[in-house]
């Protein structure tokens, strides 16, 4: 790939993750491998009133209690971590060319809770939404102020797409030469108001989120936050940076259908995946891997499947859907799985779809089951599909051994 050398290529220099199965990169990919389940009971919100009582809780998160909610504390934490492992704890370059940008569904939520709980229960708010200043924060904002990066900030909200969306407009800043440097990724808290709209919507599992079950009856929502650091090719050789692989085509679409149903035929998907691949100049033939929306719901699956198979044909990449085993993490659900796609292209090993047992034959696709699959990977295909007909895709494809070895030896 003859973008791998360009100054201008955008690659991963950190990660950073909390998730119901790891707080930490190696520990969450290493439940991840073994396809460790991380929802159970819902212990943090009041569940009482939802017919489904599970979700995917962040624990052992001991990060110091910045100023903010819980959904910043998150985000904070992740982004701490994903320049520690770039080798950036501290930023001595110029200010106006480093950035953040975060993809959320709704930001920090402790100024809307008891509103939104008060109106679910039939009873009058007994004050605005917001007091008090406990409101939605720009989670961007607050995080580059603290990493004192004073370029471009943006917090973006593309529904369940969130992550990916900001991954994509992190690579664009640095692409056009307007940043040196962007920590991107999403972040979600677990709230009851998060709880009751999904019940309102009825897509709740009763036990369990199964993708691409036969069985398959809703998804379980969850929580957690990745960050991960984007630099240009030329930066991160300059200063001798540790390369995991390079983000090399990212593109969104937009299927104007319906408020919360995916298009019927799976326009934005296709037209997402298809248009990201091109951006990287890569023909669909050379995927190994597909990490997938795949949210358990009936109609998600089957048409997420069905527009891989027009745009692989028959014998798709190896496909796999984390959410099996994380919940929904709402805005933060595809920036930790493209911390798994740049592990996947690392080690050569696709983490299996937990709780898949009966493959539905309308989702006709090679989903890994039973166990992670080792393999070599050499380009991830990263989907996100959201409310609102928001479809994002990444392309993350791994470095020449000449490239990524160059400068740091960690």
């Amino acid at each position: 790939m003859a973008a791998q050398t360009k100054s201008t290529s955008v690659v991963v220099t950190g990660l950073g993750v909390l998730t119901p199965i790891g707080t930490t990169v190696a520990g969450f990919w290493d439940a991840a491998i073994g396809g460790v389940v991380g929802t159970a009971p819902l212990r943090r919100a009041d569940a009482a009133d939802f017919p489904a009582r599970l979700a995917g809780e962040v624990v052992g998160f001991d990060a110091p209690r910045a100023a903010g909610d819980r959904g910043l504390r998150l985000a904070t934490a992740a982004v701490s971590a994903a320049a520690a492992d770039a080798g950036l704890p501290q930023w001595t370059g110029d200010p106006y060319r480093a950035g953040v940008c975060l993809g959320t569904l709704l930001g920090g939520r402790a100024g809307l809770e008891p509103a939104v709980t008060g109106f679910h229960r039939g009873t009058e708010p007994g004050a605005p939404p917001y007091d008090g200043g406990r409101q939605v924060v720009d989670l961007a904002a607050v995080v580059a102020r603290e990493r004192g990066f004073l370029g471009p900030g943006l917090t973006v909200a593309t529904a369940c797409a969130s992550g990916n969306s900001a991954l994509a407009h992190a690579a664009d800043t640095i692409r056009a030469g307007r940043a040196d440097v962007m920590i991107a990724g999403g972040v979600d808290e677990l709230s009851s108001g998060i709880m009751m709209m999904f019940s309102s919507l009825r897509s709740l599992a009763p036990d369990c989120l199964r993708p691409f079950d036969r069985n398959r009856a809703g998804l379980v929502v969850s929580e957690g936050a990745a960050a991960l650091v984007l630099e240009s090719y030329g930066h991160a050789r300059r200063r001798g940076a540790h390369i995991y692989a390079e983000l090399a085509g990212w593109a969104s679409a937009s299927d104007a259908h319906h408020m919360t149903a995916p298009h019927p035929q799976g326009s934005g998907a296709r037209r997402s995946m298809l248009r990201a691949l091109e951006r990287a100049g890569i023909s669909p033939d050379r995927v190994d891997h597909v990490s997938a929306h795949g949210t358990g719901t009936p109609s998600n699956d089957r048409i997420e499947a069905q527009a891989l198979l027009e745009v692989f044909g028959p014998r798709t990449p190896a496909v796999t859907s984390l959410k099996g085993a994380l919940g929904h993490t709402q805005g933060a659900a595809s920036a930790i799985e493209a911390v798994a796609c740049v592990l996947a292209l690392r080690d050569g090993v696709i983490p299996p779809t937990a709780n898949l047992v009966d493959l539905d034959p309308e989702c006709a696709v090679d989903v890994v089951r039973g166990e992670a699959r080792e393999t070599p990977v050499r380009v991830a295909v990263n989907n996100a599909f959201g409310f609102g007909g928001n479809t994002t895709c990444t392309v993350f494809t791994r470095m020449s051994t000449a490239t990524s070895t160059a400068g740091s030896a960690r």
